[in-house]
């Protein structure tokens, strides 16, 4: 799991990085300027990936609400318990 994480962090990091530079290409590799186009792509990437998580959590919660109310819609009501049989009188 932790490789996964790793993996994770570096991928986010060479998102930043490819993001940073093109910023600085676009804007015609202006010199001394490496810290604010890494802060600002740093911060579109991660607004990227809030806004990506949460359309996964909205998609998986939506999703879960409708298997919920498929299954109850599709569930069957318990048979009802039959009442026991009436006790015998005593007859005198």
């Amino acid at each position: 799991m932790s490789k996964n994480i790793q993996q994770m962090g570096q991928d986010v990091q060479d998102r930043i990085r490819d993001l940073a530079y093109m910023m600085w290409e676009s804007a015609g590799r202006q010199q001394g300027m490496a810290m604010e186009y890494w802060l600002k792509a740093e911060q579109e990437v991660m607004n990227t990936l809030t806004r990506a998580s949460e359309n996964l959590i909205t998609t998986a919660t939506d999703s879960a609400k409708a298997a919920t109310a498929a299954v109850k819609t599709t569930a069957k009501p318990a048979a009802k318990a039959a009442k026991p049989a009436a006790k015998p009188r005593k007859t005198t």
